[in-house]
């Protein structure tokens, strides 16, 4: 089979670091060629120069058998190659049919030409199954994983020959990641190249024709998938070492009731919610998008206000009517969104850090700088944070290691209870395994601790019981003793 991307020696530093190391490995026309490895191990910055979004400083780039210069997003376009970042790029303010065509939009009289446009919108969607969304709906009315599958449309509009996927699953849906592969699998099938990024590994084993693994900018191995391929294996190569899978169910004590909530509403996304969280307990929230999970820690965090319901911390009837309230209860809710409502991606990891706790550093009006600092450094040491410098900027770090400054914000406000909203999206094997040892180790100090996750391995490798939720409402709490997929998928599906 030939080549249709052969890479040479790909070099390229940022600010005295090496992101790549002289990479070069060949993707097969035709194929879904997946690309793995830890955060900062060259994946996104390699994309990029691939889409033309950045240049590298040498190495050689063969596009279809032929020497390319890449020199930007036109160029790339140009050769075939289409690009669909984890974050996504749509114009939220237009229509579907509108971003979908946005490189192109058909003119008539030097007007833009609306029949003809929702028309070839239209065909576009139907080709690859997108029956569902509306050509004329704004993109901002979908859910984020429809907008995921309307800018692949747009990809595919282009006649991309190379397609090239950044953690495409990291918000979709079971549905839509279901989806997802059709779309894949009937593209591949026309003979487009995919170049699939994920750190799940369960979705690579699956999709995969040939896997590359990449490791601190250099090229590690790139071989054939085979039924006997384990994720074992993949984490061997990624990490140089084995991961433990198993995050230490039932190693803390249970200790009394610490959160009681009693018939609690808001809306139809929380529907009379009867919950109990222990002291040194990681209890695990299960159910689809949708569900309520997220909408239940915003309601117990004071986001939004409980229509009707009571909330009791250690034994006390509490009003939480916002965050400052829930603060003062020794609450911490650590949202899932940590780019755009959990961090402050302009500033340092020490302004971070700081940011949840600032009067704790305050004496007589007077910040504490040389305390704020070994805060800090406490943190950073203790969570293994890998940064240069604590004035480093949070949006220059890996997902991991921005996890953990999250979690380093909240754990600085000294709480007792933490509610952690899917801790461990879009992070590499090696930084889930440490996120897992610290809640582990909180819990063990006796912190109590709310975990949600759409992942259900991830829920019974870390919870002592997990609370299923379908459609507002709690359908069972299930110890981790007997909980399984199938049975809690019965409970998050409205089986039980």
């Amino acid at each position: 089979m030939a080549n249709a991307i052969e890479l040479k020696d790909i070099k390229k530093g940022f600010a005295g670091v090496q992101a790549l190391k002289g990479v070069s490995f060949a993707i097969k026309k035709g194929s879904v060629h997946a690309l793995i490895g830890e955060n900062g191990a060259g994946k996104s910055t390699l994309m990029k120069i691939l889409s033309g979004a950045q240049r590298a400083d040498s190495g050689e780039i063969f596009v279809d058998g032929k020497k390319a210069d890449i020199a930007n997003p036109i160029v790339a376009t140009e050769l075939g190659i289409g690009i669909v970042y984890q974050e996504l790029n749509n114009f939220m303010h237009l229509d579907v049919a509108s971003n979908i065509l946005s490189h192109g939009l058909p003119q008539k009289h030097g007007m833009i030409n609306y029949d003809k446009m929702y028309a070839q919108a239209r065909e576009i969607l139907d080709n690859i199954g997108l029956t569902h969304i509306s050509e004329k709906g704004t993109m901002s009315s979908l859910s984020l994983g429809a907008q995921q599958m309307c800018e692949i449309a747009g990809i595919v509009s282009k006649n991309a020959d190379i397609v090239i996927l950044d953690e495409p699953t990291s918000a979709l849906t079971e549905t839509e990641t279901k989806k997802l592969f059709e779309i894949i699998a009937d593209i591949k099938s026309r003979g487009v190249t995919v170049i699939y990024i994920s750190h799940k590994l369960d979705e690579v084993l699956y999709l995969a024709d040939e896997i590359t693994v990449l490791k601190d900018g250099e090229h590690v191995t790139t071989f054939e998938k085979t039924p006997q391929t384990t994720k074992e294996e993949l984490v061997r190569y990624m990490v140089g070492r084995d991961v433990e899978y198993d995050y230490k169910v039932g190693t803390s004590e249970i200790g009394g009731v610490i959160l009681r909530a009693s018939k609690l509403n808001r809306g139809k996304m929380v529907r009379d919610v009867d919950l109990e969280l222990h002291k040194g307990e990681i209890l695990g929230i299960a159910g689809l998008e949708g569900s309520g999970r997220t909408e239940l820690l915003e309601t117990l965090f004071g986001c939004c206000r409980a229509e009707s319901g009571e909330i009791e911390v250690e034994g006390k009837k509490r009003t939480i009517k916002n965050p400052m309230e829930a603060k003062k209860c020794k609450m911490a809710y650590i949202t899932k969104e940590r780019k755009i409502l959990g961090l402050f991606l302009g500033l340092s990891v020490n302004s971070n850090i700081v940011a949840a706790s600032t009067e704790r550093f305050s004496k007589n009006g007077i910040v504490q700088y040389q305390d704020i600092r070994k805060n800090t450094e406490k943190y950073v040491d203790a969570m293994s944070i890998k940064i240069s410098g604590i004035n480093q900027n949070v949006m220059d770090l890996s997902g991991g290691n921005q996890q953990k400054v999250l979690l380093a914000m909240w754990m600085t406000t000294n709480p007792d209870i933490i509610m952690i909203d899917e801790p461990t999206r879009g992070v590499d094997v090696g930084a889930k395994a440490e996120i897992h040892a610290l809640l582990r180790k909180m819990a063990v100090d006796g912190k109590a601790i709310i975990l949600v996750s759409s992942e259900m391995s991830e829920l019974l490798a870390s919870c002592d019981k997990i609370v299923c939720m379908f459609e507002g409402k709690i359908t069972g709490i299930l110890d981790n003793k007997e909980a399984g997929e199938e049975s809690i998928m019965k409970l998050v599906s409205g089986l039980s």
